[in-house]
């Protein structure tokens, strides 16, 4: 339930606005280059917000109000300001309780990855189990409220840091599917995601047909700090297995940690060969590469929809680019940013935008997503279950025949 993030990694930064003397006053750190027409934009601004609160103590009705929340305010509308649905303020409720929250799999929640689409949290995927799952939620439901607050204004990692909560606890969610509105009541519970699955995953069916092809078939619902050990175990029972192939799924993956990703891209690409392309504001770049060691020899199929995201992309986009496996499914989802922590003053918080990512062949998938090899089935939003089965068991069928073709040709 949390956004890909840049490692684990924590920006201390000062906020713009402390009151000082019940006023406004700020610092810019823009360095020694600081033109003189950027400070006096900034001493406008500043100009601005005193004038503005000067006159809210003078004249507004309510003589008692709230400072706080008017920094507040200011500060989340200048991350409202940058246009970017992926920087966002939190105040200090809020970013406490995201602090709280971790990547580690387990968690008390009602068991839903969730994405930003169109500036609103998005259900990628139900975990199996969960709450969240029983009650029938599915992808592509769209999360309006928490507890009868508009997530409209919300980060993403506001929305699933007040979606947590101590096990036993309560959760409303609005949600919309289509043109519905409806309501659900969730009972937090204690959950362990596993993120690494085997063909357990699949029908009966479908287990049958892998048999028969003698290929494996291994799931990525999420990157975690223990994914990189899940897959290299599961890795090795591939091989133990005889397996003559592996279906790679990544649908509704909706990305994670960083650097679980690229661990996970590692087994898969030649030694010293780019896996991802990261790029700072200054257009510095720092390219992420294969080592060496063991890597999968079989041939490889890659399944891959709308929510596929984030750091999913860059494990599929560098499977692509090499040419190690190819894409079936629908174009993924389009996440090629990264955003850092930023710990700020009076205990609020944020996170911001702090580069962007490359595919191997420079590619900037960025609002694009990545256009799979054979596409194949459409878009989950809005589907009822049977729909939902249909798509994706045409895309599971196409992958296998694409699969066992890549193994008689070699």
């Amino acid at each position: 339930m949390t956004p890909v993030n840049s490692r684990n990694r924590t920006l201390v930064a000062i906020l713009l606005f402390v009151l000082v003397g019940g006023a406004f006053a700020a610092g810019y750190g823009y360095g020694q280059r600081t033109t003189l027409a950027a400070g006096d934009a900034d001493a406008r601004g500043l100009d601005l917000l005193r004038d503005v609160l000067r006159q809210i103590r003078a004249v507004y009705l309510v003589k008692d109000v709230n400072t706080d929340k008017l920094f507040y305010g200011a500060a989340q509308g200048m991350f409202e300001a940058l246009g970017d649905p992926y920087s966002r303020f939190m105040d200090p409720e809020a970013y406490k309780q995201f602090r709280e929250s971790d990547l580690g799999g387990i968690f008390s929640g009602v068991g839903v990855y969730i994405e930003l689409q169109d500036g609103r949290p998005v259900v990628v995927q139900p975990i199996s189990g969960t709450p969240a799952y029983k009650a029938g939620l599915r992808p592509g439901d769209r999360i309006l409220q928490v507890d009868g607050r508009s997530t409209e204004r919300m980060s993403l990692e506001e929305v699933v840091s007040r979606i947590r909560g101590p096990a036993g606890t309560t959760v409303r969610l609005r949600m919309s599917r289509g043109e519905r509105t409806f309501e659900v009541s969730l009972i937090r519970t204690r959950i362990r995601a596993i993120t690494v699955q085997d063909e357990q995953f699949l029908d009966e069916t479908q287990r049958a047909q892998l048999r028969v092809a003698r290929v494996a078939y291994l799931r990525i619902a999420r990157f975690e700090e223990g994914t990189a050990r899940e897959f290299s175990r599961a890795l090795d029972a591939v091989r133990n297995s005889g397996a003559r192939g592996l279906l790679l799924d990544l649908r509704s993956n909706p990305g994670g940690l960083l650097d679980a990703a690229v661990a996970l891209a590692d087994h898969f690409v030649r030694a010293r060969h780019p896996i991802v392309i990261t790029v700072d504001r200054n257009g510095r770049r720092d390219t992420e590469s294969a080592s060496p060691g063991r890597k999968v020899t079989i041939p490889v199929v890659v399944l891959v929809n709308e929510y596929t995201a984030s750091g999913a992309e860059i494990v599929a986009g560098a499977l692509q680019d090499h040419s190690v496996a190819p894409l079936v499914g629908i174009r993924t989802f389009g996440k090629g940013v990264i955003q850092r922590v930023l710990t700020l003053p009076s205990g609020t918080g944020a996170t911001l935008t702090s580069g962007r990512y490359l595919t191997p062949a420079e590619r900037d998938i960025h609002g694009k997503g990545l256009t799979p090899n054979v596409v194949v089935g459409s878009r989950l939003e809005g589907r009822s279950d049977a729909e939902m089965r249909r798509i994706e068991g045409e895309q599971f069928a196409r992958a296998l025949e694409l699969l066992k073709q890549r193994i008689a040709s070699r």
